[in-house]
């Protein structure tokens, strides 16, 4: 069996590289992630933006995930939350049956 060890990853560390490719001038934004737990015990992840209340809440399409988003919140510098629906990013899977 191979190296099944993960490679450590900063999920916010390509933001730059996000801001170059659309000439958004590069400020390093306040992000991190938080995740709520549902009723049932699965988990909700979403990204927030900035400080204070949310302005604007983002949901992905299917395929996708909260960082779809990453060049609107750039571009935007405004407080906003971007949503892993379940199944998707960090978010759990939907339970069924």
């Amino acid at each position: 069996m191979g190296d099944t060890s993960h490679v450590p990853y900063d999920e916010f560390g390509m933001f730059h590289e996000n801001a170059a490719e659309y000439g958004i001038d590069f400020v390093p934004p306040t992000v991190r992630r938080e995740a709520v737990a549902m009723p049932d015990g699965r988990v909700i992840s979403s990204l927030v933006w900035g400080v204070g209340e949310p302005e604007v809440v983002f949901i992905h399409g299917g395929g996708q995930n909260a960082h779809t988003w990453d060049t609107v919140a750039l571009a935007l510098g405004r407080p906003l939350l971007a949503v892993d629906l379940p199944g998707h990013g960090h978010s759990d899977e939907v339970r069924t049956g």
